[in-house]
């Protein structure tokens, strides 16, 4: 029998009974159980068979089951597409972690590795900097990706159609008056990402924060995730931030040849050759230097 969830709060909010219901569901499939009935789903949760088939039908109209037969369930393919998802983030952290943190190392700015979501870009990894003064940032945050860096890294990997298809609207919501806020104008900075092979954020996502991002290649060629680095404004001037570029994307470029990538796909500028030294205005053995 499923053992009920000890009672949870966040936030002084209680956790949502039907979903933890749905949850507890799916918790009862086992290697050895692999078909379940109303009937079962009922007794374990204590709940009416009434209950349970309308939790049931709402799982299996979303993917998370399949109903087997009459009044039967099995797990749906919803689940086997997340598994594989989660399993590829694992894979995808684990490899580009320590080139991030050795980006973090050399610069002093806070890391960041991130996925797309529609139009949104999700942190899926962080890395803090050194500096006192330093974004804080969480795996888990999001931010629209038309105004981050490394969401115009990952938007410039995907083709007219797929943008058209994620932005049918000409308008952009706006978060900070250097916000770009029409889709013309993100196609234009997207081809401009892609001539240079990074990206920068000019106080777009929020006023005072400056960021670069470079993106980072499946071994099928896409780019299905980006790093950057983000600091103050005040720090990262322009002139400071075309120097962090060379270094973000060198680093970007090595994360995905660990990731088994042979060559640059076609669009993008051929991979750098050789590492970019170090930014002068950081102290290399970790200490803040002068400007800093």
């Amino acid at each position: 029998m499923v053992q009920p969830l000890p009672q949870a709060t966040h936030s002084g909010q209680n956790v949502i009974t039907a979903l933890r219901r749905g949850l507890d569901i799916l918790d009862m499939f086992r290697a050895d159980r692999r078909v379940i009935g109303i009937g079962e789903i009922a007794v374990e949760l204590g709940i009416h068979k009434s209950s349970a088939s309308r939790l049931a039908a709402t799982l299996a109209s979303s993917g998370y089951l399949v109903a087997a037969s009459a009044g039967n369930y099995t797990l749906g393919p919803r689940l086997a597409a997340l598994g594989s998802l989660a399993a590829s983030r694992q894979d995808l952290t684990a490899v580009v972690t320590p080139f991030l943190a050795e980006l973090v190392e050399q610069t002093g700015e806070t890391g960041h590795l991130a996925v797309l979501d529609g139009t949104t870009t999700k942190t899926v990894q962080v890395v803090d900097g050194w500096h006192t003064v330093r974004m804080h940032s969480w795996v888990g945050k999001v931010a629209p990706a038309h105004c981050s860096s490394m969401g115009k890294a990952l938007l410039a990997g995907l083709s007219d159609d797929e943008l058209s298809a994620r932005y049918p609207e000409q308008g952009l919501p706006s978060r900070t008056r250097h916000t770009i806020e029409t889709v013309p104008e993100l196609r234009q900075e997207l081809a401009r990402i892609r001539r240079t092979g990074a990206s920068l954020d000019h106080e777009e996502l929020e006023l005072g924060l400056r960021c670069i991002a470079a993106p980072i290649f499946s071994p099928e060629g896409t780019v299905d995730a980006s790093i950057s680095i983000s600091g103050p404004a005040q720090r990262l001037s322009r002139e400071r931030m075309n120097v962090l570029a060379r270094l973000v994307r060198w680093h970007a470029w090595r994360a995905s040849v660990a990731r088994g990538v042979l060559a640059v796909p076609e669009g993008w500028p051929p991979a750098p050759s050789e590492q970019p030294p170090p930014p002068d205005w950081v102290d290399q053995s970790g200490a803040r230097a002068t400007g800093s």
